[in-house]
């Protein structure tokens, strides 16, 4: 079935949706007189989230709700859309997002909604913007003074909750705490294992975060100070939110060579304290372990055999974006940035600095895969997009020495893009049944503050990829399983009660797309680009993106778990 040069009438056809289908059956109950909708949809293509067939209906809401789904003979409505030759589905889920305090800069969630995403879940990677001593409070507002010209006056999730509120927002927002951010709070930065009373004071703060609303707690074990937790002290502080029926969302402690053990770390947890797991951007990095995905997907199905709750996110690309500073050893992180920059100047480090910058790029293969996609100052603004061995060529240095300097010269704010996964191992995560879709990114927009950088085209791109490039052209699995991963599976998954479907009674998330036209613009290049083919976006019943412009209107609501 080729969905892009089919015509409307095949699709429908093929993919069951015809009235007499059995999906459709269920659903459309005949004709029925119903008046007074708010906004009703005529004439479309529903793929419901369930993971059943498309059929065609039309859909009225009311409020925030969906009201009725089936055929209307008569019907009046405030606006209604003719979505003839369009579909609709749930509004996509992003399960893994870092967007937090950009909502209050930009709460119309541009590079988001025109996406399609109608609720992200921030916190992820072990790093919340809660909770915060006073000393980081300081730390925090430095920072986004400098940044986005805002400041932080909470130092809990409540806190936080209710700035976001004051500001109104326009896509519905829940988030995880941070595993990394509670240990910097308690222990600190450095490499050490917390006391008995310290671990109890994580756990505390972990209990505060959860009766306050997190929907559970990550970890992002690659980086520090997150990563000098033990096995067991994750153990003992996961236990905490057991009792709230908390997800478990691990950026695990390697994702290449030791990728196998990594996830078997993350499994145990989950056994252990029966908490629910969410394996964050599952992949196998790095040319030398593409041959691992059949023994990590087995491992992934065998933890399902046995019960334990398990599930993983994926972002469509074969790139990873992360910090220019990864590339460093663990120790070389520890600490402060402070700490992180005098090991950067240390004369006696720099032979074991070097070295480590060598075996980075025996991981790599080659320093062109490395894109420098984002820096601090505007001196070194011209480097965004230029790979490693560009810009190291450029400014008469080695890639070691040039990457140091650089590092040292933006206060270790240097963000970039590795290309160093398989396109046929992303093909099997994203077809394997227990996986949902991700941006993995954070919020962006085309003006203002938040337009800076090369980011990852995945900030814009990841959802209209999917369907672009997985379902219309590659053929990987049909429109409706590709719209339960990215609708229904990580509502159920996340406890979000009444969303991920089309279903009366529902919240009227929705998203009309043209399967013909949907595309992915974002670039390498140039990735502050929208996507096309997604004309209409609505959140809680409210339209916010109305015949592909921003309306400027802040429906969403700041969601808990159950």
């Amino acid at each position: 079935m080729n969905l892009k040069i089919m015509n409307r009438r095949d699709f429908l056809r093929t993919s069951g949706a015809a009235a007499a289908g059995a999906a459709g059956a269920l659903i459309l109950v005949g004709c029925r007189r119903e008046t007074d909708f708010d906004l009703l949809i005529k004439e479309v293509l529903v793929v419901d989230g369930s993971g059943r067939p498309p059929y065609q209906a039309d859909v009225g809401i009311r409020g925030k709700h969906i009201q009725f789904i089936g055929k209307l003979r008569k019907g009046r409505a405030r606006r209604v859309i003719e979505a003839g030759g369009l579909c609709l589905s749930p509004g996509f889920i992003d399960v893994h997002n870092h967007t937090d305090v950009q909502l209050l800069v930009c709460p119309t969630a541009d590079s988001l909604v025109r996406q399609g995403i109608t609720t992200v879940i921030g916190g992820n990677c072990g790093a919340s913007r809660f909770p915060l001593t006073t000393e980081m409070l300081e730390t925090e507002n430095r920072y986004l003074r400098e940044e986005l010209g805002i400041e932080a006056d909470w130092q809990d999730l409540s806190g936080f909750f209710g700035r976001l509120a004051k500001r109104g927002i326009g896509i519905n927002y829940a988030t995880l705490v941070g595993q990394g951010t509670v240990r910097a709070a308690v222990v600190g930065y450095g490499d050490r294992q917390p006391s008995a009373e310290e671990l109890s004071q994580m756990k505390d703060l972990v209990r505060q975060a959860m009766k306050q609303g997190a929907v559970g707690i990550s970890t992002g074990l690659e980086y520090a100070p997150g990563s000098f937790a033990s096995t067991g002290e994750l153990i003992e502080l996961i236990s905490a939110i057991k009792t709230y029926n908390g997800i478990y969302a691990t950026h695990m402690r390697d994702e290449e060579d030791g990728v196998l053990d990594a996830v078997e770390e993350a499994i145990t947890i989950a056994e252990k304290t029966g908490v629910s797991l969410e394996i964050s951007h599952l992949k196998v990095g790095y040319p030398r372990n593409w041959d691992r995905i059949d023994a990590l997907l087995e491992k992934i199905d065998r933890a399902a055999e046995r019960r334990i709750p398990v599930a993983a996110d994926v972002y469509p690309y074969t790139a990873f974006a992360t910090g220019l500073s990864i590339f460093f050893p663990i120790w070389v992180r520890e600490g402060k940035k402070e700490d992180f920059l005098g090991r950067l100047r240390n004369p006696e480090l720099q032979p074991d600095l070097r070295e480590a910058v060598n075996q980075a790029e025996r991981n790599v293969g080659t320093w062109d895969k490395v894109l420098i996609s984002s820096v601090r100052t505007e001196k070194n603004r011209w480097l965004e997009g230029l790979n490693l061995l560009q810009a190291s060529v450029l400014q008469g240095k080695d890639v070691f020495t040039f990457i140091r300097d650089l590092l040292l010269e933006e206060e270790g704010q240097v963000s970039m893009v590795c290309f160093a996964m398989s396109e046929h191992n992303l093909r099997r995560i994203l077809k394997h049944p227990l996986t949902c879709l991700c941006t993995d990114g954070e919020l962006a927009s085309t003006s203002g503050p938040l337009f800076k950088g090369k980011p990852h085209p995945r900030y814009y791109g990841s959802f209209p990829r999917a369907l672009a490039e997985y379902v219309r052209k590659e053929q990987l699995m049909p429109l409706e399983e590709m719209v339960r991963k990215m609708t229904s599976a990580p509502a159920e998954k996340f406890g979000l009660l009444n969303r991920g479907r089309i279903k009366e009674g529902y919240a009227a998330d929705l998203v009309l797309f043209d399967i013909e036209k949907i595309q992915d613009k974002a670039t390498w290049s140039e990735p502050h680009q929208f996507p096309e083919g997604l004309p209409y976006v609505a959140v809680n019943g409210r339209l916010v993106v109305d015949g592909g412009q921003f309306t400027g209107k802040l429906p969403g609501e700041i969601l808990s778990r159950g």
